[in-house]
């Protein structure tokens, strides 16, 4: 097979620390040589002929069991990890076996926008979960509940079904003189399934694959996880290990290695078909991966681990898994200059929390402190709680309230008026909003376990099992009996707001370049027959992002009116309603009702993501974005406001380029952002590439809360990053 180049932009100039039979199976992984594994297994929850009346909590147990038992078993004798999840259903974001939730019953829509407690899975083992649901179960009679609990015992027993299935086909290859070369590996895995994930792990290889089958195994059954804290979960094995000589660095490198590779097992390669609509990319599964900061106790998180995991991020150049690193003042300087070195190779697979700063937005949402130190995110950004929360976000572009007060049948006569209007309709769409999430409320949920005074269709309790909020109440996930209930609403087009404003009033009510009026009419007519003007209102002013106190104070003010009046209820009901800015591509969904814009954009173009400068509007170096984003008050957006670097790809040739890199990571924390992506990119390669995508099957880019194969997205997406890195750049 050719050498896969692993990641384009540094071509073959890539350290290599790895085994070439671990960079050659990375490679055959990340060209979709092995996406004829995923397919229908033929099974379906008919087969059980369960009653009518079957607790939806017993169902989806006695489903799982179906799963476990029927799913093929995909084995390749040189992975140093056993389990797959071949189920096509799952890669679909379906429950396998259950009806399609596409076909309108609603019951196999699985679980995502989540992290379960991995860390809390691996040290009990399923044993220890067994004895502590045993002992609930003892004391906690009501029927419901009851239910639940039989239900998380058949989880337990079908993950023990899928691992045993793997021991015995370990052992029938071990017979078999055709793995004879891969004995030593194929006994090590094993060996490690005779003890993982029934038991506590007892070295950091039955950590790993404890891990590993926690995860698989709710990814085989439909559920998309992010895994939460890597290196606070595993780094103590290693640590351990490492001093009683069981390891080396470079044998425990491998293994995280092969943990990543086995997460690509759902990547398209160059394959489009029918069954796998690329869209916005074959990385979006929301598994993300927390690394740093500080533990519940308050201690630096920093091991062998974290530094592993980034060499082979380095190495690899998977998207797969994001990463996100929790910086504070305690980072060390060796941690900020890896981080350094990895966004200069470009793909943005590593981003940045400011700790401290979400360690206060939380704390003011209520949350304890101890708690609030666990946090990690939802897949993408969004700032949760892991084990404890159930999580959802509503995405509400705050252009179109902006639209409705400029474009109103009476044009307002003062600027004053304008944003007065502006903010009347944001409350209309966020009053809308509001009794949305109060209607998603369960009747009858009033006190800690209570069952929803309704007819249940879908409860489920394969991902129930690994939150331990849900296994305390007694209750599934779906029915909100996680700890935390957030339902989130994410603002969009803020700084498209901000930068029509102050055009309107500085070109308008200022200089008086023409009248309110006047401009109304021209931007309806997308600026037919007036480019001069256009270009003058394009480019007469310096708009957000270019370190220009007065628009930057003027998107201050938007921000802060805009999360008053989405977060005045900061809960309805049991629900926790935190506030936060996103866009996660939506930039292509909006467009389509956007009008021009009085900053000289024309109708339907793609504008800003995130809380990021609208692209070609950021004239300045590159801190002056940061300096313009840092302004902001972000304790206002305590559920996150992402924002996104883009930096031309010739920096990596620039000498000092990663000191450089370090010292914006410094400031961005001393200087309070919340929360930063940055990407190294090359305008002409992602135009090579979309000409010619078998070049470059694994170039990366990042979208938004996630980074993916550029050769996976279609062609929207694509030009979408062609056309905002072609600005920026």
């Amino acid at each position: 097979m050719k050498e896969v180049v692993l990641n384009p932009m540094s071509g073959r100039e890539t350290v290599k620390r790895l085994s070439e039979e671990t960079r050659s199976l990375a490679g055959r992984y990340l060209t979709g040589k092995y996406q004829y594994r995923i397919k229908d297994m033929g099974f379906r929850l008919a087969d059980l002929n369960l009653p009518a009346d079957c607790p939806p909590e017993i169902e989806h147990g006695k489903n799982t069991i179906l799963t476990a038992e029927k799913s093929s078993l995909d084995i390749l004798p040189e992975e140093r990890l056993a389990g797959s999840a071949s189920n096509i259903q799952a890669l679909g974001h379906c429950i396998p076996g259950y009806p399609r939730w596409q076909d309108g019953t609603g019951k196999g829509w699985s679980i995502s926008h989540t992290t379960v407690d991995f860390g809390d899975a691996v040290r009990k083992g399923l044993r220890g979960l067994e004895t502590e649901i045993s002992t609930r179960m003892k004391r906690d009679s009501e029927p419901h509940h009851q239910d639940f609990f039989k239900g998380l015992l058949d989880v337990i027993e079908a993950m023990r079904i899928w691992t045993k299935r793997y021991r015995d086909a370990y052992r029938e290859m071990l017979k078999s003189p055709e793995y004879a070369q891969y004995e030593p590996n194929l006994r090590a895995v094993l060996a490690r399934l005779q003890n993982v994930p029934e038991n506590p792990p007892e070295t950091f290889a039955e950590a790993v694959q404890s891990f590993w089958s926690f995860f698989e195994f709710q990814r085989l059954c439909g559920n998309w996880s992010g895994l939460g804290r890597f290196d606070e979960i595993l780094g103590p094995y290693l640590s351990r290990d490492l001093k009683q000589g069981i390891i080396t660095l470079d044998e425990a490198r491998e293994l995280i290695a092969h943990f990543w590779i086995k997460g690509t097992e759902w990547c398209f390669g160059l394959r489009k078909d029918s069954s796998r609509t690329p869209g916005s990319g074959d990385a979006q599964n929301y598994q993300n991966i927390i690394l740093g900061g500080i533990d519940q106790a308050g201690n630096q998180i920093e091991n062998e681990v974290t530094f592993l995991v980034l060499d082979v991020i380095e190495e690899l150049h998977i998207s797969d898994y994001p990463v996100t690193v929790r910086l504070n003042s305690g980072t060390s300087e060796k941690l900020l200059r890896r981080i350094a070195e990895i966004q200069l190779l470009g793909g943005g697979i590593v981003s940045v929390y400011n700790e401290p700063l979400v360690l206060r937005n939380l704390k003011n949402m209520g949350i304890p402190v101890p708690d609030a130190r666990t946090f990690t995110n939802d897949g993408c950004w969004e700032i949760i709680l892991p084990g404890q929360t159930w999580f959802r976000y509503n995405p509400e572009d705050y252009l179109i309230p902006f639209q409705k007060a400029l474009f109103a049948e009476k044009t307002p006569e003062s600027y004053e008026e304008l944003y007065r209007n502006f903010l009347e309709h944001v409350r209309a769409l966020v009053d809308s909003v509001g009794k949305g999430i109060a209607d998603s409320c369960f009747p009858g949920k009033d006190n800690p376990g209570d069952y929803p005074k309704m007819p249940i269709g879908q409860a489920d309790v394969v991902l129930s099992l690994l939150e331990p909020s849900c296994r305390e109440s007694g209750c599934s996930y779906t029915l909100h009996w996680t700890r935390w209930v957030f339902r989130a609403i994410h603002m969009s087009g803020l700084p498209d707001v901000a930068n029509s404003l102050y055009a309107i009033r500085k070109n308008v009510f200022e200089k008086k370049l023409v009248s309110l009026p006047e401009l109304v009419r021209i931007l309806k007519n997308d600026w037919k027959d007036e480019e001069a003007l256009r270009l003058r209102f394009a480019n007469s002013l310096k708009y957000y992002g270019n370190d220009n106190s007065e628009v930057d104070r003027l998107l201050r003010q938007v921000l802060h009116d805009c999360s008053a009046i989405s977060g005045a209820k900061s809960r309805v009901g049991y629900i926790m309603v935190p506030v936060g800015v996103s866009t996660f591509g939506r930039e292509i969904a909006f467009a389509k009702d956007r009008l021009a814009t009085a900053f000289g954009k024309h109708a339907h173009e793609y504008l800003a993501p995130n809380l990021a400068p609208t692209p070609g509007t950021d004239q300045s170096p590159v801190t002056a974005v940061l300096n313009s984003y840092c302004k902001m008050d972000f304790s206002d957006t305590p559920n996150g406001c992402p924002l996104d670097l883009r930096l031309s790809a010739g920096i990596r040739k620039t000498p000092g380029a990663a000191d450089c890199l370090v010292r914006l990571l410094r400031v961005f924390i001393e200087k309070n952002g919340l929360y930063l992506q940055i990407d190294t990119v090359d305008p002409e390669m992602l135009r090579k590439a979309k000409k010619y995508p078998d070049r470059f099957p694994n170039l990366v880019v990042r979208i938004s809360g996630w980074s993916a194969r550029f050769a996976s997205l279609d062609e929207k997406w694509q030009d979408m990053i062609i056309n905002r890195t072609a600005l920026e750049a």
